[in-house]
């Protein structure tokens, strides 16, 4: 009954938390409407064709600055905020049709009733998009209402349909993502909530215990400290190993990874002898099986065994003799296993089950330091990967530049053997395209060195950008040109002219000599 009072108050907690989130937001918000607002109403007044629309923004902007000034409530505010971008959504419909931005402001408008109201908001924001979406289509594909801007292209039903179905789409997606955000920020927060107020009962706890306890506790956050600054799993494994055995005065400390197929758990590393000929030995343990490491990795669950060297809690281990005492922790991550921690002492009863919740902190805190480090490494490996992705296209691009154009350029002469000269070369994201070669009669001072690399860093920045710049013109214009024949082509409406089209524009555009163009038939044969 404690704990589901405390997660009911902890739940409660989390919602006002998200509430006053969301109205510290909406300021800040509304001020930044107006401020944009303010940017895009002159120039919009000027462009528009009809006064009804101008009062439609100016009335929008003006209620938008009141609610945003006097201290209305949340609600209010919001309320109001959320009819403007749909008004704003309508003048839009009734200005330029479907074919206007006014997809954009009901798009708006669900993100906005979602995020600053509640999902259900948001739904209800979806059906009053669609039911407008519904009217204004039939009233201006049967022609009772027409669109102000004359200019406007006349929308037909698929683009009513379209639209509607792009906008519902959106929409659920936005709703059902949201809806999801806020459920798992509750959750995490109500999480959060729980693990302090275990902490703190932890820590009420903790005062009423003997010296002892306050040691271990002592050793267990000095072994998380020095793990968690190593970044090698295989460094990270061998010092908490060390550690665990130097501070708990253990005879045997060993750390079991699971494989890929998750069924059996490899030994990778362990103190003493006995863990350097388990190691050479490749040991491993089937999970399945009746060992405590077996155990706490099936059941996640710490697993302790007293009297571990007899035959009745294990089969005896002959390069462990001495071990009296056994517990198995699971390195657990979230909801995935990693492996198990072993610690064999030679003391009977060495290990309680009030050390339980101590050592499994410390094994949580020894698993997440290796999930890091394991994501650290894959980070970087990732990160080489594409620079040298990176370095390999710059070098292709450039190569294949160089091959076609000559790229240099010279000024001065060189008139004396004895000119001091120096070499920079021009780096591009740690690959070289090309180098700036100056010679001078004086020494070259570390100032006019820091000055020319400064210069060839922004010149090969310069280079890129225009090798860029170039090579996207090009394309565009190798797709005009494309565009322009299909369009030639099409305009056809015989074979005769098509094919006459084709020869003409390819021998025109190509600057070719002959072309011939042939439609036949071949036999396999042939």
């Amino acid at each position: 009954m404690m704990e589901s009072r405390l997660s009911k108050n902890s739940a409660e907690t989390t919602r006002l938390f998200y509430r006053n989130w969301r109205e510290r937001f909406a300021i800040p918000l509304l001020v930044g409407v107006l401020i944009l607002g303010s940017i895009a109403l002159i120039p919009a007044l000027r462009g528009s064709a009809s006064t009804v629309v101008d009062a439609v923004f100016i009335t929008v902007y003006v209620l938008t600055g009141i609610v945003t000034i006097v201290r209305f409530s949340y609600a209010v505010r919001m309320s109001v905020f959320l009819l403007s971008i749909y008004v704003l959504g309508i003048s839009e419909l009734i200005l330029y049709g479907i074919l206007g931005d006014g997809l954009f402001f009901f798009l708006g408008l669900i993100i906005f009733s979602t995020m600053l109201l509640s999902p259900r908001a948001g739904i209800a924001a979806l059906i009053l998009n669609i039911l407008t979406f519904s009217v204004f289509g039939w009233l201006m594909l049967s022609g009772r209402v027409t669109p102000l801007n004359q200019s406007v292209l006349p929308s037909k039903i698929d683009d009513w349909v379209s639209a509607g179905v792009v906008l519902s789409m959106f929409g659920l997606v936005i709703i059902i993502g949201f809806q999801r955000l806020e459920q798992e920020f509750l959750e995490s927060q109500k999480q959060i909530d729980i693990t302090l107020n275990d902490l703190k009962n932890e820590r009420t706890n903790l005062e009423n215990k003997v010296f002892e306890r306050t040691v271990q506790l002592g050793k267990i956050n000095k072994i998380g400290r020095a793990v968690t600054a190593i970044l090698d799993p295989d460094e990270l494994l061998k010092q908490a190993a060390h550690l665990i055995e130097v501070e708990f005065d253990c005879y045997y400390t060993a750390f079991f990874l699971l494989d890929l197929s998750e069924h059996w758990a490899d030994l990778k590393e362990a103190t003493g002898e006995a863990g350097r000929i388990l190691r050479e030995n490749k040991y491993r343990l089937d999970v399945d099986g009746k060992s405590a490491v077996s155990v706490a990795i099936r059941t996640k669950q710490a697993y302790i065994v007293q009297e571990a060297g007899t035959k009745a809690a294990r089969p005896d281990n002959p390069l462990l003799p001495y071990s009296r005492s056994q517990i198995a922790m699971p390195l657990i991550v979230g909801d995935t296993v990693l492996g198990a921690l072993e610690m064999h002492a030679t003391k009977a009863n060495a290990f309680s089950p009030q050390d339980i919740e101590a050592y499994q902190n410390m094994a949580n805190e020894i698993a997440i330091a290796l999930e890091n480090s394991r994501l650290f490494l894959r980070g970087q490996q990732s990160l080489s990967e594409m620079r040298a992705t990176q370095r390999q296209y710059l070098q292709g691009a450039w190569q294949s530049l160089t091959d076609h154009r000559r790229l240099d350029y010279a000024l001065g002469d060189n008139d004396s053997d004895d000119n001091k000269e120096i070499k920079i070369p021009l780096v591009l994201r740690d690959q070289i395209i090309g180098q700036v070669y100056l010679e001078n009669s004086a020494e070259w001072s570390p100032e006019q060195k820091t000055l020319i690399e400064s210069i060839t860093t922004q010149a090969s920045l310069a280079l890129e950008n225009a090798r860029l710049v170039e090579e996207s013109q090009s394309i565009a214009a190798r797709e005009k040109l494309a565009n322009e024949l299909i369009t030639k082509i099409w305009a056809s409406t015989n074979m005769d002219n098509i094919l006459q089209t084709t020869v003409r524009e390819l021998g025109r555009s190509l600057e070719a000599s002959e072309v011939v163009i042939e439609v036949s038939m071949g036999t396999e044969d042939e």
